[in-house]
């Protein structure tokens, strides 16, 4: 009887064969404890009690455990102990079933690359290998510099005649020499405005992501992004077609002389692969003029950029922190302990939470003058408890849009004398309008919502002296409304941001997610201690969301409890209810006649746009080599408090 029983849940018909050194990630995503302890005790009664994973074939289980500890980091000492107590396989077999998991993601890269409907975005990282030992002929060794790449599925229905647009774009290319009618930019920074829909939602898809093999190549040279393309593309199942047909080489690669490729990046990568088109743009082919690379900037970094843009408008200099209404004493009042940070150089975060924190009360204040001045209402209690309409609540926030956001009639304000001026409130409302455009930026999923806040932070970029971001998002916008074909017009603009959960308000941009990945590829995962090694990372890399997927499944199937890793949002109502109880004393949104300003706050928007115009007649709008405060120093702390 056990012997019949013991032939049945070995099997192969039976389902349950699961050889760990050759698993794939099918494989483990279609693993469930639940239908496996249904079919051993149907087939096995007896047998299912003492089958403790010794058959190579059929330890599933065994080989799950195993994975799973290996993506959550246990030693491999305790992996070994549980696999000779049966629970587990061995740490040989995980690295065996790590390798084969690796193998047959790059069979999925080439799958998706060859099909050329897919976007590619690459990034540099660093990784500094405290175990290294230092010599004489590498001293400094220890800090490795490698490349990530991540590969986007192209979805909202892009098909390939949509990309097949290279000899076009070429022909109206300025790096062309022989080009027919080299596009130029306008003069006039406004003719851009009229092509923009300020709504246009993109639809709530989730985006597939795949991780791509991290690269040993530093990305900070013109040359190692030459490198860094070639490689990823060539993950992707791409290669030059004239050496595939003059090498004979056995290499199933589509000939992309005719399409194009989407890559993102940031601005420094932007940077480096502009200066390569432009030096090979007297090759032959279209690949070695890298024709077929379109670049689209990372909002992200943007988003940072602003943050900066805001840090420099509105703390950074000295006078703009004495008047009690200015942003400062905000801090003072919410961050109380953090005020020396502010002052000098905070990062991302410091920024981003104190726009949101700083701009709801702000918000909240306006709400509380106009429903006081327009419905006597003493306080925003007394207003709910009256209980307006949606229509009114509406027709409210447009009151309040004219009437505490800076716009045209700011200029009126301007120009009145100096006695009937209010220094302070024409102050914050250049801050409310500023703090608002930073909130808009990315997260809503609206292309054209996102397009029109970027018309308008690239003025106050320039105005602020970040000319490179000003004069790249007006050369991305220009190309993407006045050059690129229809096809390509829609693949750029709704594949610039993603959603990888499919839900609402859950938009990320694409330098995020390559972050994102950076994170998990060089703190996450690699190995730890001794086994931590440039040829570790490389091997794990993209294994991320494989890795993610079995944690979820483990968790799912055992009834893990405390699943989540982030903290619940901190409770900010008595802090909020005291800097509101601030901004009420000083009357931030009440219009005081003859009220002075230590500071006044220059409108950047009509500073900038007046900077680019002349740029513009004087016919040198793309600023090359400018020096300027780069965002690229943040820590790590600051961007993994974004991520999470």
């Amino acid at each position: 009887m056990y012997l019949q029983e013991l032939c049945c849940l070995a099997s192969e018909d039976n389902g349950l064969h699961f050889r760990a050194s050759s698993t794939s990630t099918e494989q483990l995503e279609n693993f469930s404890l639940t239908a496996m302890a249904q079919k051993m005790e149907v087939n096995a009664p007896k047998w299912c009690i003492l089958m403790n994973g010794w058959n190579q074939k059929s330890n599933a289980l065994q080989s799950l455990l195993g994975l799973f500890l290996q993506s959550a980091h246990t030693p491999y000492k305790v992996i070994d102990t549980l696999a000779h107590l049966g629970i587990s396989v061995s740490a040989d077999t995980i690295n065996m079933a790590v390798q084969s998991l690796s193998k047959e993601s790059h069979n999925s890269l080439q799958r998706l690359g060859r099909s050329l409907l897919a976007s590619y975005a690459y990034d540099n990282f660093d990784v500094d290998l405290k175990t290294h030992t230092p010599t004489v002929e590498k001293s400094n060794d220890s800090l490795k510099h490698l490349t990530s790449g991540l590969l986007f599925l192209l979805v909202h229905g892009v098909t390939l005649n949509d990309l097949k647009c290279s000899e076009e774009l070429w022909r109206k290319s300025a790096l062309n020499l022989q080009a027919d009618e080299p596009y130029s930019l306008p003069k006039l920074f406004k003719s851009m405005i009229q092509d923009l829909h300020p709504m246009e939602q993109i639809p709530t898809v989730k985006t597939p992501i795949y991780a791509a093999r991290a690269m040993d190549i530093n990305n900070s040279t013109v040359s190692g992004n030459i490198q860094a393309v070639t490689e990823l593309l060539a993950q992707g199942g791409l290669a030059d077609p004239m050496a595939v047909l003059e090498e004979n080489m056995d290499f199933n690669s589509p000939n992309i002389s005719e399409y194009v490729i989407l890559v993102h990046g940031d601005l420094g990568t932007g940077e480096r692969l502009q200066a390569t088109q432009l030096r090979r743009s007297i090759e032959c082919t279209s690949w070695n003029c890298l024709q077929h690379v379109i670049f689209i900037p990372g909002l992200f970094h943007l988003k940072m950029a602003c943050a900066d843009a805001i840090w420099q408008c509105f703390i950074s200099p000295m006078a703009a922190c004495e008047d009690k209404t200015s942003l400062m004493h905000n801090v003072a009042q919410l961050r109380p302990k953090e005020t020396g940070i502010y002052t000098t150089k905070p990062g991302f975060r410091q920024i981003h939470e104190l726009v949101g924190h700083a701009g709801v009360c702000r918000r909240l204040d306006c709400w509380r003058v106009h429903a006081a001045k327009n419905s006597r209402f003493s306080s925003l209690e007394d207003f709910a408890l009256s209980k307006p309409t949606l229509d009114d609540l509406r027709a409210m926030a447009n009151e309040i849009c004219r009437t505490y956001i800076a716009n045209h009639q700011l200029d009126r304000m301007h120009r009145k004398h100096e006695s009937e001026r209010d220094l302070q409130f024409e102050n914050a409302l250049l801050l409310n309008k500023y703090f608002l455009l930073y909130e808009e930026l990315v997260n809503s999923g609206d292309i054209g919502h996102v397009e029109t806040c970027i018309v308008s932070w690239i003025p106050i970029l320039k105005a602020i002296g970040k000319h490179k971001y000003a004069s790249h998002m007006t050369n991305f916008l220009f190309n993407v409304h006045f050059v690129y074909p229809p096809g390509l017009w829609r693949a750029v603009r709704y594949h610039i941001l993603i959603n990888p959960t499919s839900r609402p308000m859950k938009w990320r941009a694409v330098d995020w997610c390559v972050e994102l990945n950076n994170l998990f590829t060089k703190v996450k995962n690699g190995g730890k201690n001794s086994n931590r090694s440039v040829d570790r990372i490389i091997l794990e890399s993209p294994l991320v969301q494989v890795y993610q997927n079995l944690q979820g499944l483990v968790q799912q199937s055992f009834g893990h409890m405390h699943l989540t890793t982030n903290h619940a949002a901190p409770n900010m109502r008595k802090t909020f209810a005291k800097l509101q109880e601030r901004l009420t004393l000083n009357s931030l949104h009440v219009v005081l006649a003859g009220r002075k300003s230590q500071y006044l706050i220059d409108n950047l928007s009509e500073k900038g746009q007046g900077m680019m115009e002349k740029a513009a007649e004087q016919g040198d709008l793309l600023v090359e080599n400018e020096s300027e405060i780069m965002e690229e120093g943040d820590g790590l702390g600051d961007i993994i408090g974004e991520l999470l």
